[in-house]
């Protein structure tokens, strides 16, 4: 009896640090794996709004938006790009492919954009004629060294910074902005059909954009979460959210859930980028809290509403002095336990945050590519995220 007893003991001691394993926080080191490149070879200005995801091994980085001449509050012009840049991995580190010279159909920023077992799917987004409701899909050939792009099934509507995650071969479109408010719109594409077509699914609870969106399991299954956002509003302030929202697929329904936070205070976070981890992570690497993103709306605002012509000029150098002294976006690393329902708080990103980006994962590390690190400036860097 006791000899049964003391070997019960024993291999629950022995088992005990498996089970405490799966749940620990993850840690994450980061390092720069390579630099966005233009078509000369240089280091290009980086890209916000630009598609990056992972197809076939490789890092497709792709479209996205800067100022090549002069910042926005010199009058400078933004540019939207139609560029496809390849990033492959091999023993000696990572290179760009340089074989590759097919352009995307179109320039487009701001679009939604996912890795799939099909391919990389991007959905929307803004280019100099307006917002997009355009779909497709990218595929990289190994062999051929090119990509393949096959225009999809129109999004019912045109809408740019919509959220895109998926399940296997189905993509989840979320959210976005129209010309003059946000929107709740959900819909499906599942690809595995012969001819798809998008479905229409239960309105998110909050019409906003600039959303976060991963696919992560939790008690109920594998489901859909919406991390923050913003909303806009009539009078040009937007409503910024702390929000977490999980789509139940199997039910069909939202709940909210725990409100983002650093396991202490409840913060507002949009226009950020967050990953799935294991089996109950949800990391979000930096994004925008609003704080300074709200003065510049007001600014925006009472620019719009006043005949002042010295007012104006007043407002509008305190407004572009606010943009050129940005210090920088929220650059905290939140971690989200679907198990628990609890945030936290692991640590701060060793570099200036990268917002209007998307996070994608890469053999099991963590990808932030490019995006914009103040207002008007974008970074070329592509991190790798390395999960400890």
């Amino acid at each position: 009896m006791y000899k049964y007893i003391f070997l019960f003991f024993y291999i629950m001691l022995i088992t005990e640090p498996v089970f405490s394993q799966k749940t620990k926080e993850p840690n994450v080191e980061w390092i720069v794996a390579a630099s966005l490149q233009d078509v000369e070879g240089n280091i290009s200005l980086g890209f916000a709004g630009a598609i990056n995801a992972v197809h076939n091994n490789v890092l497709i980085v792709a479209g996205g938006a800067n100022f090549p001449d002069k910042m926005p509050w010199d009058g400078g012009k933004k540019y939207y790009s139609n560029e496809i840049h390849v990033l492959q991995k091999s023993a000696d580190g990572f290179h760009w492919n340089k074989r590759m010279k097919e352009p995307l159909p179109e320039p487009i920023a701001y679009c939604g954009n996912t890795s799939t077992p099909a391919g990389v799917v991007y959905v929307g987004g803004e280019n100099d004629k307006g917002l997009s409701k355009k779909a497709y899909r990218i595929n990289w050939d190994n062999h051929k060294h090119k990509v393949t792009v096959i225009q999809l099934p129109d999004l019912p509507i045109a809408v740019t910074n919509i959220a895109l995650t998926s399940i296997g071969n189905v993509v989840y479109a979320i959210g976005g902005d129209l010309p003059k408010r946000s929107t709740d719109a959900f819909f499906s594409l599942d690809l595995n059909e012969q001819n798809p077509v998008w479905k229409v699914l239960p309105n998110l609870p909050v019409a906003m954009g600039n959303s976060v969106a991963v696919v992560q399991k939790d008690k109920a299954g594998t489901n859909i979460f919406v991390i923050g956002g913003r909303t806009k509003t009539a009078s040009g302030i937007s409503d910024l959210h702390s929000t977490t929202y999980v789509y139940d697929v199997n039910r069909e329904n939202w709940q909210e859930v725990a409100p983002i936070s650093d396991g202490k205070n409840v913060t507002n976070f949009s226009a950020g980028a967050g990953v799935g981890i294991g089996d109950r992570w949800i990391l979000i690497t930096g994004g925008d809290n609003g704080k300074t993103f709200h003065k510049i709306e007001n600014y925006l605002a009472q620019i719009a509403q006043t005949e002042d012509v010295e007012v104006k000029a007043r407002l509008v150098k305190e407004k572009n002095e606010l943009s050129i002294h940005h210090r920088g976006f929220y650059r905290g690393m939140l971690l989200y336990n679907t198990m628990t329902n609890k945030w936290s708080k692991i640590g701060e990103l060793p570099f200036s945050a990268q917002v209007t980006t998307t996070a994608t994962m890469w053999n099991g590390n963590i990808v932030l590519s490019n995006g914009e690190v103040k207002p008007g400036i974008r970074t070329p860097n592509v991190m790798l995220g390395l999960i400890k």
